[in-house]
C-alpha cells in the first residue's frame, strides 16, 4: 500500500514538474521572445528594445531591435532550450520563463552581451550582467537608446507582465 502511495505521489510530482517546463529547439521571434514547439516564451527578468525603437550609434540611426533579435538567434542556435515557466501566460498567451541552453542561462547571456537589460522589479539576477555590459560598452551600450520601459511608456504601450 505504501509503495502504491509513493508511486502515485511520484507520478503526480513528475507531471507537475513537466507542466512547469518547456523543452526543445527554440526560434527567436522578438528581442526577448522565443518559440519552442509552437509556444511563445518571454524571457523572465529581462527587457529589450522594441521593434519600432531606434537607437543611435556614432550619431546615426541604428536598427538596434534587429541587432538584438539577431543576437538572440545566435544564442538559440547553440542547442535546444529548457525553460522553467514562471507564473501564468500573459494576455498574448506567452509564457514567462527562465531558459537555459547547454546549461547556460539564455536570459543572462542576452543581458551580458548587451542586447537586453535587467528588470530588477522581477529579479535582481541579471543586474550584474547589465552593469558589466554597460561598462564594456557592448551591444546596445555601444550607442544610445531609451530604456525599453520608458520607450513603451512614451509610445503609450501599457502591457503589463503577469
Amino acid at each position: 500500500m505504501i509503495r502504491l502511495f509513493l508511486s502515485l505521489m511520484m507520478a503526480m510530482f513528475a507531471t507537475a514538474v513537466e507542466a512547469n517546463e518547456i523543452n526543445g529547439p527554440a526560434k527567436a521571434v522578438d528581442s526577448t521572445v522565443i518559440e519552442i514547439n509552437g509556444q511563445r516564451v518571454m524571457l523572465f527578468g529581462i527587457d529589450s528594445v522594441m521593434r519600432k525603437q531606434n537607437c543611435t550609434l556614432g550619431g546615426k540611426i541604428w536598427q538596434c531591435w534587429a541587432a538584438a533579435v539577431r543576437e538572440l538567434e545566435i544564442l538559440v542556435d547553440q542547442g535546444p532550450a529548457t525553460c522553467e515557466v514562471i507564473g501564468e501566460p500573459d494576455v498574448y498567451g506567452r509564457l514567462l520563463a527562465r531558459c537555459t541552453i547547454n546549461g547556460q542561462s539564455l536570459n543572462e547571456q542576452l543581458v551580458r552581451r548587451g542586447y537586453a537589460v535587467a528588470r530588477p522589479g522581477e529579479t535582481t539576477d541579471y543586474v550584474a550582467a547589465e552593469a558589466a555590459a554597460r561598462e564594456e560598452k557592448i551591444g546596445l551600450w555601444r550607442g544610445e537608446f531609451m530604456m525599453p520601459a520608458k520607450f513603451r511608456q512614451a509610445a503609450g504601450i501599457f502591457v503589463e507582465r503577469p
